[in-house]
């Protein structure tokens, strides 16, 4: 019985490991006979379908045929830059030229009798490791005729597949290098640190109409990590920490986003070979949502539901002692997003915890003033250039900190026709105390508030893009200033001065007791080659005076009496230097013992 058993197990011992050998020799007969002819026919079909123009290299192609795998190493698809010339010549050549690279390739879970019997390409991954890919364009290229329609995808591969299906697409660890050529001048621009994930790829007759796909998967995603761009100018760095697409959710999520100036504050426009306002830009997050993306590819439209800013900080510095030289007009909002030449419509933009700030040195002087806004929110609404009668304007509704105290609501209203040129800018402050004014005011207009309370002020703008005017009513107490000496900072030898601003150029309060409330009714011409900010900033500031009581008249009196004690002082200085060269000649006619 023993000996039947002992017999019994050679005997199967014997099948499987014949079983083994025939498998591993036909394994061996197909990497023998089919792994060359493979390779080799990519090459052939490489060459082939692009006319000569490209050719594939790799170091090695191996089957696993029971495992369902199909490996490449090192494959290279190379472009022959003189036939591209050549045909460049002849108006013939492609606008993009190609160089591919990757570490390898790997097909997995791949079903060869699917392949072998109905031409149906099935597989569970598509692996691409490492990829390098160069892509040139070259804008002096004749374009392809327009109205010829290009071959979808399933037009290329059906006389080699009746479909293709995998379960997902890797693209890990990628580099991408983008270049735009026109004539003499090339802009590069480099993504590193990429991967795509794409699942439940489909290609046959129908998945080109299936809506629920894009571009032929059920979800494309793609993440890039530490993406930084310097700009052309090479002036800023664009920055991003962290980039995801998701075509399922038709979103974009980028964290640590910046725009960050490459010199220092007081170097910048040094560098730069002029004056002009410095930015640093900064957002923790900026989520898109609801991005119509084949909307964008297909029809160059722009189209977004909602757009969410959190924690955006928008720093601007100007340093005034820097002389100016091209004074180049600046479009306003509205004006820019009607010059973009493809039609735009995000249908809202939410701001949360933002942050602005307007820095500038006054010309003559060192040091700089600063006004600013924190806790900003902020919402968008129909920022688009595309005209429509029953959404004329695009608005704004805001709400912050002025210098950490004052509440301010404003409202924003841009029209959308470029016909119409007028916006309106509608707002108000309550209850703040002056004296948090004093880090701009004191370095931007030389004067310090010493007391004052904001009771309320109003204010409307009707502002076009060459001049506004301003209608506001500043109510509040208790104002008294100092006037300081532009020079040191300092009151120093300004108390005549500011005694007799306080006594006779501004007043006390508004309304004054038994008195109306004074209402400003100003105009400003704009400099156009100046931002959006300095152009708002100086139509309030141009009514703030008058609301304080500095009529025109007064503000002769204030130059007349600086002019006085300028004089003073000097005639002041020439005598003591007088008298100081009579002591030095007194000593000097003193005969030496």
């Amino acid at each position: 019985m023993a000996a039947g058993k002992k017999k019994l197990i050679y005997w199967i011992g014997g099948i499987l490991t014949g079983l083994l050998v025939i498998i591993g020799g036909f394994t061996l007969y197909v990497a023998i006979r089919f792994e060359p002819i493979l390779k080799d026919q990519l090459q052939k079909q490489v060459t082939r379908s692009s006319n000569g123009l490209y050719s594939l290299k790799m170091d090695g192609l191996s089957i696993s045929l029971f495992l369902g795998r199909i490996y490449i190493q090192n494959p290279t698809f190379i472009p022959d830059t003189i036939l591209y010339q050549k045909r460049k010549e002849n108006n013939i050549a492609p606008p993009s030229l190609y160089t591919f690279s990757s570490e390898y390739i790997r097909l997995s879970s791949l079903d060869f009798w699917s392949f072998y019997m109905h031409r149906e390409l099935n597989a569970g991954l598509f692996l691409v490791h490492q990829p390098q890919l160069l892509l040139v364009k070259d804008l002096d290229v004749k374009q392809p005729d327009q109205n010829k329609k290009p071959k979808d995808l399933y037009q290329l591969i059906s006389k080699l597949f009746r479909s293709i299906n995998i379960d997902e697409i890797k693209v890990v660890n990628g580099n991408v290098i983008y270049k735009r050529v026109k004539g003499s001048k090339t802009t590069t621009i480099e993504i590193n640190n990429f991967t795509i994930l794409m699942d439940e790829v489909l290609v046959d007759s129908l998945s080109d109409i299936d809506t629920s796909r894009f571009f032929y998967a059920k979800n494309i995603r793609v993440q890039v990590d530490s993406y930084k761009y310097s700009t052309p100018n090479k002036q800023y760095d664009l920055k991003i920490g962290q980039f995801n697409l998701s075509t399922k959710d038709s979103s974009i999520l980028l964290q640590h986003v910046a725009m960050v100036p490459r010199y220092g504050k007081l170097e910048f426009a040094r560098k730069v070979g002029e004056q002009v306002d410095r930015f640093n830009i900064t957002a923790d997050t900026v989520a898109i949502k609801g991005l119509h993306l084949k909307t964008l590819l297909f029809d160059e439209r722009i189209v977004v539901d909602e757009i969410d800013i959190m924690k955006p900080s928008v720093e601007s510095f100007r340093d005034k002692n820097i002389p100016r030289k091209n004074l180049k007009n600046k479009l306003l909002f509205h004006k820019m997003l009607q010059e973009v030449p493809h039609e735009v419509f995000v249908k809202k933009v939410l701001i949360t915890d933002g942050y602005i700030e307007y820095s500038e040195v006054p010309e003559g002087t060192r040091y700089s003033g600063t006004v600013y806004f924190s806790n900003l929110k902020g919402a968008f609404r129909n920022v688009t250039n595309s005209i429509d009668s029953q959404r004329p304007f695009i608005t704004v509704d805001a709400q912050a900190f002025l210098m950490g105290s004052g509440v301010l609501n404003a409202e924003f209203k841009f029209p959308i026709d470029p016909k119409r040129s007028t916006f309106t800018v509608t707002g108000g402050i309550r209850s703040m105390d002056l004296r948090r004014m004093n880090p701009a005011v004191e370095k931007l207009a030389f004067v310090r508030i010493k007391s004052g309370s904001l009771q309320r002020m109003d204010f409307t703008i009707n502002a076009t893009p060459v001049s506004s005017k301003t209608y506001m009513k500043f109510l509040y107490n208790d104002l008294e200033v100092q006037l300081l000496n532009k020079e040191t900072g300092t009151t120093a030898n300004q108390g005549l001065a500011s005694t007799v601003v306080n006594a006779l150029i501004i007043d006390k309060s508004n309304p004054i007791q038994g008195l109306s409330p004074r209402i400003a009714d100003v105009n400003y011409t704009r400099d156009q080659s100046r931002s959006i900010f300095n152009f708002l900033w100086k139509s309030l500031f141009s009514a703030l005076k008058p609301s304080v009581g500095v009529s025109g008249k007064k503000e002769l009196k204030i130059n007349e009496l600086k002019d006085r004690i300028k004089a003073s002082k000097e005639r002041k200085a020439l005598k003591r230097k007088e008298r100081q060269r009579q002591r030095e000649e007194k000593e000097n006619s003193i005969p030496k013992k």
